[in-house]
């Protein structure tokens, strides 16, 4: 007694396994691509959310509208933290930085607006009550935008938020 597979077992094997691969592999590889899309838009999005955060605390804890320094431009921001040391955020590029260190990279827009306590712009620093911030990041590989956008509310400026109307 012969043991073995014959010759035309072993075409039907690979047949069949060549029909399984053309069936499975179209939707095997579209979700290894949306896998990789997710993971890299959440990647993205926790640096937004880190950098959006920090700005945020210590935005809200400037001590007084003498502290703030530079509004003049709507993508960079200058202020005195209250144990006396400057901070500006700003672009460099496409980088986020804080004093000069990359806080997120792969920003595609960072904007500054200043309200008073009314609730419209102002370029006045004195007048800042609240700072909208907009930051936009670009996901790798052209695989989209994700937009964050936040109000903070400066804690030590005197605010009486009853009138407030929000931008």
């Amino acid at each position: 007694m012969k043991r073995g597979f014959t010759m035309v077992e072993l075409v039907l094997v690979i047949a069949m396994i060549g029909i399984q691969a053309l069936v499975l592999g179209p939707p095997i590889m579209n979700a290894v691509k949306e896998y990789s899309l997710v993971w890299s838009r959440r990647q993205t999005l926790a640096e937004a959310r880190s950098a959006m955060d920090r700005m945020v605390k210590e935005i809200r804890l400037i001590p007084s509208a003498a502290a703030i320094v530079n509004i003049s431009g709507p993508a960079q921001f200058t202020f005195q933290y209250p144990l006396g040391t400057t901070i500006t955020y700003g672009l460099s590029g496409t980088d986020l930085q804080r004093n000069g260190i990359l806080l997120a990279p792969n920003v595609g827009l960072l904007e500054f607006k200043y309200y008073n306590s009314a609730g419209t712009e102002t370029s006045t620093a004195s007048n800042v009550r609240t700072i909208q911030i907009r930051l936009t990041m670009n996901a790798p590989s052209a695989q989209g935008t994700l937009p964050l956008t936040t109000t903070v509310f400066l804690r030590n400026m005197g605010n009486n938020y009853g009138n407030f109307t929000s931008p």
